[in-house]
C-alpha cells in the first residue's frame, strides 16, 4: 500500500497528466479538468498541485520546445513517475473495491 497521501484535487490533476502524457502542461491541464471533472480552476491553483505533486516525487516535469505559437518561449510538460502511477492505481483499486461493497449492500439513500 502506498505510503503517499493526496486530496482528491491532487488525484484529479494526476489523472489529468496521466490522460494527457506527453503533452501535459498547465493550460491544456486547466482544459482537460474543467472538460472532464466540471472544476474552473485557476491556473495558479493548478500550477501550485503541480509543484506540490512534483515535490512529492508522483511527477516530473521538463521544458518542452518553443513554438511560434506561444511567441517563442516553452511550456513545461508534466509526466507520472513510477510511483505516481502507482499511487492512482492504487487509488481506483481501493475506490473499485469499496463502490462494490457499497453496491452490494444496496444501500438506502437518505433525503
Amino acid at each position: 500500500m502506498p505510503e503517499e497521501i493526496i486530496s482528491s484535487q491532487e488525484e484529479v490533476v494526476l489523472l489529468s497528466v496521466g490522460s494527457l502524457e506527453p503533452e501535459a502542461y498547465a493550460y491544456g491541464l486547466k482544459k482537460e479538468i474543467n472538460e472532464q471533472a466540471g472544476f474552473s480552476w485557476s491556473l495558479g491553483t493548478i500550477h501550485t498541485i503541480l509543484y506540490r505533486l512534483e515535490n512529492k516525487g508522483l511527477l516530473k516535469s521538463e521544458m518542452g520546445g518553443s513554438t511560434g505559437k506561444r511567441g517563442g518561449r516553452s511550456k513545461r510538460l508534466y509526466m507520472l513517475t513510477t510511483k505516481g502511477f502507482d499511487l492512482v492505481n492504487h487509488t481506483q483499486e481501493v475506490r473499485k473495491a469499496m463502490w462494490s461493497k457499497l453496491s452490494a449492500n444496496k444501500v438506502s439513500v437518505q433525503k
